[in-house]
Formats: C-alpha cells, sequence, structure tokens
C-alpha cells in the first residue's frame, strides 16, 4: 500500500470517529430545549391548578346555555314550579333523572337556578328566588306547617297542629327543622312557645309582619 492509500484511509477514519460527536453535538441542544421547556410546561400547570383552587371553580358563561333544547324545558319547569324535585324534573322534560341532574348541575353552575335538600330530595327554584322556602313549601308536612306559622303567626304549638291536623309532636319535629332551616323563629311569652316567620322567609312569602298574639 503506498502513501497516498495509507493517506486516504487515515482520513476515512478519522472522519467516522468524528461523527458521532458531531451527532452528540447536533443532538445537545435540542436536549438542552428540552430540559428548558419542561419546568416552564410544569410551571403553567400548577400555577393554572393554584389559580383554580383559591379562586373556585369559574361560572359558566350564561350566554347560550338556555339555547340547549331540553336545559330550556328543565329550566321552564323549574321556573314555573319552584321547589321542584329531580324526579319532577326529568318528567317535564322526558328524560332520565341523570340526564336532569347534569342539565340542573349545568344551570347551577351559570347561576340560573338553586337547589337544596329537604326532606332526603333535591328541589331547585330560580336563582332569585328563596330556594329553601320553595323547597320547603313543595315538601308535604313541612310545607304544610310553613303555611300555617304565616297564616296563624304569632302562633303556638296547640293552634298549628289543629291547623294542620297533626300531632302536636310532629308539628314541633317540623318546627325545629324550619328554625334550624331559618325560616321560623320561637319565642317564649309566659307559658307558651310562640312561632313566627324568620325575615328570610316572610320576605320570600311576601307576608305581613305579626302582629297579634295567640
Amino acid at each position: 500500500m503506498d502513501r497516498q492509500h495509507v493517506a486516504v484511509l487515515v482520513a476515512v477514519c478519522m472522519a467516522l470517529a468524528l461523527v458521532p460527536a458531531g451527532v452528540a453535538a447536533a443532538e445537545e441542544p435540542a436536549e438542552a430545549v428540552a430540559a428548558a421547556t419542561g419546568p416552564t410546561v410544569d410551571a403553567t400547570v400548577t400555577d393554572r391548578y393554584r389559580a383554580g383552587a383559591s379562586a373556585g371553580l369559574s361560572r359558566v358563561d350564561t350566554d347560550g346555555v338556555l339555547e340547549q333544547p331540553t336545559r330550556a324545558t328543565i329550566y321552564e319547569a323549574i321556573d314555573e314550579s319552584p321547589g321542584i324535585d329531580l324526579a319532577g324534573l326529568a318528567a317535564a322534560a322526558d328524560v332520565t333523572k341523570s340526564t336532569a341532574r347534569y342539565h340542573v348541575d349545568v344551570l347551577r353552575d351559570a347561576g340560573l337556578v338553586a337547589g337544596v335538600e329537604v326532606a332526603g330530595a333535591l328541589r331547585f327554584a330560580p336563582a332569585e328566588l328563596d330556594a329553601e322556602v320553595a323547597g320547603v313549601l313543595e315538601t308535604d308536612a313541612p310545607g304544610t306547617v310553613l303555611t300555617a306559622v304565616a297564616d296563624h303567626e304569632p302562633a303556638s304549638v296547640r293552634t298549628l297542629a289543629e291547623a294542620t291536623d297533626r300531632a302536636p309532636s310532629t308539628v314541633s319535629h317540623h318546627l325545629s327543622e324550619l328554625e334550624a332551616r331559618g325560616l321560623v323563629e320561637r319565642e317564649r311569652r309566659g307559658e307558651a312557645v310562640l312561632t313566627s316567620l324568620a325575615p328570610p322567609a316572610r320576605d320570600a312569602l311576601g307576608a305581613p309582619p305579626a302582629t297579634a298574639d295567640d
């Protein structure tokens, strides 16, 4: 082998030896970019999570919420029958209770309706109404007792029991629940404990102030 061939062979070997270094050098900037962008993405996700945790879930934009036909039907049913329960909404829209619940949740997130649990059932009312009062009025026994209070306040348990045709112990039980909800107030006067509407219920029902003693 002459010197020229040796020189060519050496040059080829040197070139082959340099290829991995060149490839590594070319890949290094990409790895550096990935290393640099990784923490930035993580920080963005973390910031978004922290913002959501501190501010709470943002309300759904009300624009277009009622354009969905089933949802519009459910909202109309709530508007027409404040205090309606989930079964009633499902029947009104001819859908399953789970579907009705989904649309109600969207309406609640949009701030269009409010819900409250009364006697083990969720009941709903337009946001501008008092959901507690609406829900109670649509529930048989508590609603009957609350209505009797509005009609006879300030009233004793005996008066309310006679007005509702229920046992005094049953009336006392419902009065305790209504008081816990902030819908009635009870005050001892002599030997009797008289019940009147609390301000939220009075405002919601448009009832005049109680003026006569039982």
